[in-house]
């Protein structure tokens, strides 16, 4: 009778751990199948409208890495997070790696400015706001979203996500009137590859460039 009732007890216990692990594993899955969609629904929309609409998807783009990461643990990489949403949608495999790489270095500034360890900061993201830098060197700047080819070099891509990097206001401001450098180049040619930017204009950009090098050696 004891032995009965004392197995029943040890059942009851595993039936409740067990039940206990398989409703935390559901609510990870539902959470990491939240972000994924959400963040499949910011990289399938149309380029923004405004700066302002531009902006709060960068913002809310980190935000819902940061919360896959939390799931995948030593297992999230930003790739393969990519291949997943690229089942979904229709994109090139040129901008599915241009996309990729935006988001990796969006992600890591943002690490290294310290905002996945603050909750004010990853409230902000959330909500796609702009928030200040929690550690380095621009420690208390507010940060803000640029471009890695400037409105004044080409504003056929001001909008788009994958010309949006987030940096501190003061880089941001130095950056805008900056000459035409061969990252911007690179990055030109890379849009041009994923159809993103068009010809004429990344020839321009490449012409400038190219005049701006031959000037130099003049010089």
């Amino acid at each position: 009778m004891i032995a009965d009732y004392f197995w029943k007890i040890i059942f009851l216990i595993l039936l409740i751990i067990g039940l206990k692990f398989w409703l935390e594993w559901k609510d990870e899955n539902n959470t990491y199948k939240n972000n994924i969609t959400a963040l499949t629904e910011i990289l399938e929309r149309p380029p923004s409208k405004n700066d302002r609409q531009s902006q709060r998807l960068v913002f809310q783009s980190i935000f819902h890495l940061s919360q896959i990461e939390k799931i995948k643990g030593k297992k999230f990489e930003i790739r393969s997070v990519i291949n997943e949403i690229v089942e979904q949608i229709s994109i090139s495999p040129e901008e599915t790696s241009l996309i990729a790489d935006v988001l990796r270095e969006n992600y890591n500034n943002a690490e290294e400015f310290g905002l996945f360890k603050n909750d004010e900061s990853l409230e902000a993201l959330e909500e796609g706001r702009a928030t200040r830098i929690i550690n380095g060197p621009w420690r208390g700047e507010l940060l803000v979203v640029g471009h890695f080819i400037s409105p004044d070099i080409n504003d056929t891509v001001q909008f788009h996500f994958a010309n949006r990097i987030i940096l501190p206001k003061s880089v941001k401001a130095a950056m805008e009137f900056a000459d035409i450098t061969k990252d911007v180049r690179d990055r030109a040619d890379r849009m041009r590859r994923a159809k993103i930017l068009d010809v004429g204009s990344c020839d321009s950009i490449i012409r400038q460039y190219n005049t701006i090098r031959e000037l130099s050696t003049r010089n």
